[in-house]
């Protein structure tokens, strides 16, 4: 039953060179054999979109979603490489957060400048959030930003031009002393 589902399942001239094998664990081993290798150039394709996308004119959930999309389409490639053992000393645990980390570079290092303050925020935080947590942060300063676009630089400016007039007049009373 197997094995007719295989053949049904391929196309005519694929399921033709398999037809005679003697039962479905050798046909599948020899399909696998034959069409599950790592294709380099679809490898180097995802890489470069993923290194070349920007959050551009998207807001931060699309931005958001098409990286993870590039992501989950790399991690079906490179399937065979994740390790599958027990492992107790910790390696594993440490490679995976590794690799999260560097995701959540590449998801900053593509925002539009005008999250610079957040990004900057974000990368401080020690150790570095989930990217789940960097993206929840990145909603809440888009949304207070729909909320008051223009008076969210207003306060900006407000709290350094307050924090300069604090800092001059401390520096101020210490020099006339």
């Amino acid at each position: 039953m197997v094995t007719s589902w295989i053949l049904n399942s391929l196309t005519k001239e694929i399921a033709d060179s398999t037809e005679y094998m003697t039962d479905a664990f050798e046909m599948w081993r020899e399909l696998e054999y034959r069409y599950d290798q790592t294709n380099g150039t679809k490898l180097y394709q995802i890489q470069k979109k993923i290194s070349d996308l920007s959050q551009g004119g998207l807001d931060i959930t699309g931005y958001h979603t098409k990286m993870k999309k590039l992501w989950e389409e790399l991690n079906t490639l490179i399937v065979k490489s994740h390790c599958t053992c027990n492992c107790t000393c910790g390696a594993k645990e440490s490679m995976h957060k590794a690799e999260q980390d560097r995701r959540l570079i590449q998801f900053l290092m593509g925002l539009n400048e005008t999250y610079t303050i957040v990004r900057d925020s974000i990368l401080m935080m020690n150790p570095l959030p989930s990217i789940a947590r960097a993206f929840s942060l990145l909603i809440q300063e888009e949304r207070q930003r729909e909320i008051k676009p223009n008076n969210h630089l207003a306060l900006e400016s407000s709290a350094l031009s307050s924090s300069t007039n604090r800092h001059g007049a401390l520096q101020d009373k210490l020099l006339s002393q």
